[in-house]
């Protein structure tokens, strides 16, 4: 079929094949398409296990990025609260947006032409997950996946998909001239330009569709909008915050300096947060601010960069009590190889010098359930990238790694 043909990488022969799968989408009638209900019959869920023909689906050996391999992934790393509660599905055959994530996720994996494509452990835990930390949930995916797939259709590289979508600060930013072909709408004759940078917004502009609502937002709403918008095209990405820049009065350790601990519960704006993307050329993450047209990893956070733990500016100060996270759906017993630095729990290991609990949220310390649980360290699981940015002239990265993982869980260094 013309799917396995994508699949095969004999992309350029039916690049534009996705384009059948949005025939009715956006209409009461949409249908996945046959191959993708045909990956879902096959798989069969009790619990938080998935079973694959019979046969436990075992994501973490998965050879391939499928229906039930997706699934069970998700149901067992998904956040608590939302085993019990998500959207209902934009198909009539899904049953929740869990439905529509897997297969939009699918779609964009088999339409993509990447080449080579991203590992599998990679793709689950960067490109599938729904949601980035406790932003209000919302079907994004399938939307975002009929007006951005375009930009990223053909396109061999993940940088060559980034530059689709930065460059001029126009193409991705266009919310009503990006469509699809069967979109009932006529909003390609007009103009919707997202933007500006808007500091101090965040809250309220969080979620995907939060940009698009508002019109604006600061580099949590644009590092959110653009890091969704890759992943729905099949280009792992994910958000990275440094929650306390160590500059200015929020300098030192937080033992010393009271002000760090203010400017973890989000009262100085003293932080910062942008996009991670997987470069398959180079088979490692690379970073990009927001609100710009370039994919340069010079930037006014980092000044001169080259691979190795050279940022000369903020970023290059990072440290203890001033970490760099990237939030991440992969479990603390990961390779940190994999991940670009030790994955950890926030509500276990994320504490300042002074021994206080923090977490990366710090737009919602105060986060809450209706019944009064604390929720703004629950399910947050974070890669401490520290490392790979600050300045360590003349030690390993993976010394450096090393060195932050002891300080961070408190073990001698």
């Amino acid at each position: 079929s013309t799917m396995w043909a994508l699949a095969d990488g004999s992309c350029s022969s039916g690049s534009e094949v996705w384009q059948g799968w949005l025939a009715r989408f956006g209409r009461g009638d949409f249908a996945y398409p046959d191959w993708v209900l045909l990956q879902r019959q096959r798989c069969s869920c009790e619990g938080l296990q998935c079973y694959e023909d019979g046969a436990l689906a075992d994501w973490s050996n998965a050879e391939d990025f499928t229906w039930c391999s997706a699934k069970a992934f998700l149901l067992s790393h998904m956040p608590p609260f939302d085993l019990h509660f998500l959207p209902p599905s934009v198909s009539i055959e899904g049953e929740s947006m869990l439905d529509d994530n897997i297969a939009f996720a699918l779609m964009a994996w088999n339409a993509s032409c990447l080449l080579p494509k991203p590992p599998i452990g990679v793709a689950l835990a960067y490109l599938l997950p729904y949601a980035t930390f406790h932003e209000s949930r919302s079907n994004w995916r399938p939307l975002f996946f009929a007006k951005y797939f375009h930009l990223a259709s053909g396109k061999e590289t993940s940088r060559a998909v980034v530059d689709a979508f930065i460059a001029d600060n126009v193409h991705g930013m266009n919310w009503t001239a990006n469509t699809w072909a069967a979109s009932p709408a006529n909003s390609h004759k007009s103009t919707y330009a997202l933007g500006p940078f808007a500091p101090s917004s965040s809250p309220p502009v969080l979620a995907p569709f939060d940009f698009a609502a508002y019109g604006y937002g600061s580099c949590t709403g644009w590092a959110k909008i653009l890091a969704s918008a890759l992943k729905a095209v099949g280009v792992p990405a994910r958000e990275v915050s440094a929650p306390c820049w160590n500059t200015g009065a929020f300098s030192g350790p937080a033992a010393a300096n009271p002000n760090v601990s203010r400017c973890w519960t989000g009262s100085s704006g003293n932080g910062h947060t942008w996009v991670e993307y997987w470069d398959n050329e180079a088979s490692q993450w690379r970073f990009l601010d927001v609100a710009t047209s370039s994919r340069l990893q010079d930037t006014w956070f980092c000044g001169s960069f080259s691979d190795g733990c050279e940022c000369s500016s903020n970023a290059g100060r990072a440290g203890k009590d001033h970490e760099i996270l990237a939030i991440t759906w992969a479990m603390p017993a990961a390779d940190p190889r994999d991940h670009g630095g030790p994955v950890f729990a926030v509500d276990e290991a994320l504490r300042l010098s002074t021994g206080e609990f923090v977490s990366p949220l710090v737009w919602s310390p105060r986060l809450r359930s209706p019944l009064g649980e604390p929720l703004a360290r629950l399910a947050l699981r974070v890669v401490n990238r520290t490392a790979f940015y600050a300045c360590q002239h003349g030690a390993s990265t993976l010394a450096v790694i090393d060195r932050h993982t002891n300080a961070l869980y408190g073990h001698p260094s």
